[in-house]
């Protein structure tokens, strides 16, 4: 008998062994059947380019993926849930994500508008005079005449201006952001030449709108943070196969304590989800935990029941079924009481996930998922 050959035929069939026997797969396969059921988290995240790039074969998602932001207001919506569902697999129900991610949403001219006050709008606008003399004058003739603008319309308006000596034609650019009118800021020639530029345009907006925050620190350093303002410079480009174009670029800006800062184009924004067990969800529930003091509250909102009284001495809620027990009525009647006494969000559509510490034979733990509909707060069904 050849030894040598007959070693190499026990070693195949003992590998032959072992990978039909692996005692690891049984393992394996319990895992897999209880993935993505019962494992719950609270997650907290900024989308990644990585995570992007996880809808590019999605329909619709190669810009996504490509530019690693959202365009259009239905789009976190409909492409978070799949980006957590591939990123965070192993997460089920009862899981959250706030999710901050990147929106492209540039302040763009919606309508433009031109118009010169005449001596009807002076009269109209109770200007006996026949000019404006202040920033309101003007926002006030913009309103008049168009009443039924939208965010980022433009104005352009021609009037008469009088700045305590003399009278004289003035154009302004008021522009309506987030439901106000401002009165733009216009470059002049010497502030085109302090930003560098030979002629009184840019042919980059992200530098027009860097630079000309230099000049609104400048002119305006004392505003308050949080203060708007908005700002019109001349854009130039050519496009492809045409002539030059001259066009007006519009910019908010905003004072953030120490310097005006541009609106820039892509923004964060954040997403509140929530796993329903299958799948993630659009979900703006607040997750709360009573404090004693809001037990305190509670207890003396209901004081003179047993069950409030209970509650008082031992800071849970009974859950016993006797005579001091809560029922579940009696539970969303409390957690109203509490979400209505100040400081929580009582809009229609608002959802809390509120936690109670309860007594039932011991001590215990329940979860409350409540909803605002209809001015009353509801168990979430």
């Amino acid at each position: 008998m050849n030894f040598k050959l007959s070693l190499k035929y026990m070693v195949a069939l003992l590998a032959l062994a072992l990978v039909s026997c692996d005692p690891l797969d049984d393992v394996y396969d319990e895992l897999d059947a209880t993935s993505n059921t019962d494992i719950s988290a609270d997650l907290v995240i900024t989308l990644s380019d990585d995570d992007y790039e996880l809808v590019e074969d999605e329909p619709g998602g190669a810009n996504i993926a490509n530019y690693k932001n959202f365009d259009a207001p239905d789009e976190p919506s409909t492409f978070i849930p799949i980006i957590l569902k591939k990123a965070y697999g192993h997460l089920g129900k009862g899981s959250s994500a706030l999710v901050t991610y990147n929106y492209y949403d540039p302040i763009k001219i919606y309508h433009a508008y031109s118009f010169t006050v005449s001596a009807q709008d002076y009269t109209d606008l109770g200007q006996r005079f026949g000019n404006f003399n202040d920033e309101g004058d003007i926002i006030a003739a913009v309103k008049f005449k168009y009443p039924n603008a939208v965010n980022e319309d433009l104005v352009t308006i021609t009037y008469q201006y009088y700045d305590g000596s003399t009278t004289g034609t003035r154009t302004s650019k008021v522009a309506k952001i987030e439901g106000s009118w401002y009165v733009s800021y216009l470059p002049t020639q010497e502030d085109y030449r302090f930003m560098g530029q030979a002629y009184n345009n840019f042919d980059s907006r992200t530098t027009g709108r860097d630079r000309t925050a230099k000049v609104l620190d400048k002119l305006y350093p004392f505003a308050d943070k949080g203060d708007l303002r908005t700002s019109v410079f001349t854009y130039t480009y050519v496009p492809s196969g045409g002539s030059r174009v001259y066009e007006d670029f519009l910019v908010a800006y905003e004072f953030n304590g120490s310097n005006w800062v541009g609106i820039q184009d892509v923004t964060a924004k954040s997403l509140q989800l929530g796993h329903d067990g299958t799948t993630w969800v659009p979900d703006n529930t607040i997750k709360y935990v009573l404090t004693t003091a809001d037990y305190t509250a509670i207890g003396a909102e209901f004081a003179g029941t047993p069950r409030g009284d209970n509650l008082s001495n031992y800071g849970n809620f009974s859950r016993t079924g006797g005579g001091s027990s809560w029922t579940d009525e009696q539970v969303i009647e409390a957690l109203a009481f509490l979400l209505n006494s100040g400081g929580f969000i009582t809009t229609d559509g608002q959802k809390y996930l509120v936690s109670i510490s309860v007594y039932n034979g011991s001590s215990a733990t329940e979860n409350w998922h409540l909803i605002r509909s209809n001015g009353a707060w509801v168990k979430v069904q």
